[in-house]
């Protein structure tokens, strides 16, 4: 009878590091938990072997060298791979856009060599702000949303093939005015 038990312990526990995983990271909270999005559902999410292999194939230098190494959760949107990681601002620090925007960004992003190449923004959108970065002929779109109760904080990245980054940057905008908070 203890063989027995042991048997299938060992058997639930080898079917669980099977299951598929959709979500990652220290302290990364499910996004469906706080915010609604009609793009951005939970049973729309890819699973992290899924959402690497779309990301190696977009990246020409990976970051990551395995599903595992991925944080957040991803969803493929009209062929754009959207990537979320969605904290608590207790578990995080709460950033100040205008300080960001000006040390994250290239030097002279505004007036300088980078002009029409860099393009970033802070905004309000529903009921949050969003801080949003990219350079115009990348295809990683990245944003930064914190919701106007400094509860959470959402770290996204659109990431596109080289033929949609238009349409990339387009997509921003209709994903952000897609998202409010619970």
């Amino acid at each position: 009878m203890r063989y027995k038990t042991i048997l299938i312990f060992f058997l639930c526990a080898f079917n669980c590091t099977k299951a598929q995983t959709y979500i990652q990271g220290e302290k990364v909270v499910p996004l469906a938990n706080i915010v609604n999005s009609e793009f951005l559902s939970a049973t729309k999410r890819l699973s992290m072997t899924q959402a690497f292999d779309i990301y190696s194939q977009r990246r020409s230098s990976p970051l990551f060298k395995k599903p595992s190494d991925l944080v957040g959760e991803f969803w493929l949107v009209d062929n754009l791979l959207i990537n979320i990681v969605s904290r608590e601002l207790s578990a995080t620090r709460k950033e100040n856009f205008q300080e960001l925007r000006y040390s994250s960004g290239p030097q002279g992003a505004s007036t300088g060599k980078y002009k029409n190449q860099y393009f970033d923004t802070v905004k309000t959108v529903n009921n949050y702000n969003v801080f949003i970065s990219y350079f115009f002929t990348g295809n990683i779109k990245s944003f930064i949303v914190q919701d106007k109760h400094s509860r959470y904080k959402l770290s996204g990245t659109i990431i596109s093939t080289n033929s949609d980054i238009k349409k990339a940057e387009v997509f921003m905008d209709t994903l952000l005015n897609s998202i409010t908070f619970k």
